[in-house]
C-alpha cells in the first residue's frame, strides 16, 4: 500500500512538472513608455526599469491575457523603437493601435481582428478663448501636438504655414503648455480630457471645442509570427466585449 501511495505521489509530481514545462508563455504586449493616464500609468521600478502600473491599457490587456489562459508581460519602448521590436519578434500583440498610423508595409506585418474600441480626438482651447467651430478658423494658431503622432486633418494647415505645430513628448506635457498659454489649442482624446479635467483643477480653465480632429478604431494587432493565433485572439476579444468588460474598464476612468 505504501509503495502504491509513493508511486501515485511521484506520478502526481511528474504530472505537475510536465504541466509547468508545457505552460503557455506570457503574452508580450508592446507599450509606449510615455503613456499617461487614463490610458497608462508608467512608473519606475527596480533598477530604473519602467513598469506599467495601471490605466485602461493595462486593465484591458490583463483581461485579454487572462481570457487567453496566459499571463501578461509588458515591453515598454519609445514610439520610434516599436516597429523594430516587431521585426525582432520581441512582442506577441500590439493593442491600442490603428492601421492608419502605419505604413502599408507595416500593416502587412500583422493580422487584424475586428476593432474593439473607438477613439475621438478634438481641439481643446481656453475656457474663455475665442470660439472655434471648424479647422478653417485656425489661421495663425499654435496647435499643441504629441511628437511622433500624425494628424491627417491638420497636416494641410501645417504644410502651408496656416497653423504651427508645437510638439510635446506626451499628452500631459502638451496639456501643461496649453494651461500656460504657450499654445492656442491642443489636440487631445476626448476620454483623456474628461479624465484629466476631473482629476486636475488646472484643466478647469480649458474646454473641448466642437472641432473633431479625428475619429479612429483601435485594434489589437497580431504580428504574423505571434504564438497567439488570430482565432484565439478574436474569440477572446469577442467574449470580453460581450461580457461588458471593456465598458466596466472605461467606466472607472470617466
Amino acid at each position: 500500500m505504501r509503495g502504491c501511495k509513493f508511486l501515485i505521489g511521484v506520478s502526481l509530481l511528474l504530472a505537475v512538472a510536465m504541466l509547468r514545462a508545457h505552460a503557455a508563455p506570457p503574452v508580450r504586449f508592446i507599450m509606449l513608455e510615455n503613456r499617461t493616464m487614463p490610458f497608462g500609468l508608467v512608473v519606475q521600478g527596480p533598477n530604473a526599469r519602467l513598469l506599467l502600473a495601471g490605466g485602461i491599457t493595462k486593465d484591458w490587456q490583463d483581461a485579454l491575457a487572462k481570457e487567453l489562459g496566459r499571463t501578461p508581460a509588458y515591453v515598454l519602448l519609445p514610439r520610434k523603437r516599436q516597429d523594430m521590436a516587431v521585426v525582432q519578434k520581441l512582442v506577441d500583440l500590439r493593442c491600442f493601435v490603428s492601421p492608419d498610423w502605419l505604413t502599408s508595409e507595416q500593416v502587412e506585418q500583422y493580422d487584424w481582428p475586428a476593432p474593439f474600441f473607438d477613439v475621438e480626438e478634438r481641439l481643446v482651447g481656453p475656457l474663455n478663448g475665442k470660439p472655434v467651430e471648424s479647422l478653417d478658423e485656425l489661421s495663425g494658431a499654435r496647435i499643441g501636438t504629441v511628437l511622433g503622432y500624425s494628424y491627417r486633418s491638420l497636416e494641410p494647415l501645417f504644410a502651408d504655414g496656416r497653423a504651427r505645430r508645437d510638439d510635446a513628448n506626451n499628452e500631459m506635457s502638451s496639456v501643461l503648455k496649453q494651461v500656460a498659454g504657450r499654445t492656442d489649442f491642443m489636440v487631445m482624446r476626448t476620454l483623456d480630457f474628461e479624465y484629466q479635467q476631473k482629476t486636475d483643477p488646472a484643466l478647469k480653465k480649458l474646454r473641448l471645442t466642437p472641432v473633431v480632429v479625428s475619429r479612429f478604431a483601435m485594434y489589437c494587432a497580431r504580428p504574423k509570427y505571434s504564438s497567439v493565433t488570430l482565432r484565439d485572439l478574436s474569440n477572446a476579444q469577442t467574449r470580453l466585449l460581450n461580457a461588458g468588460v471593456l465598458d466596466r474598464i472605461l467606466a472607472k476612468y470617466r
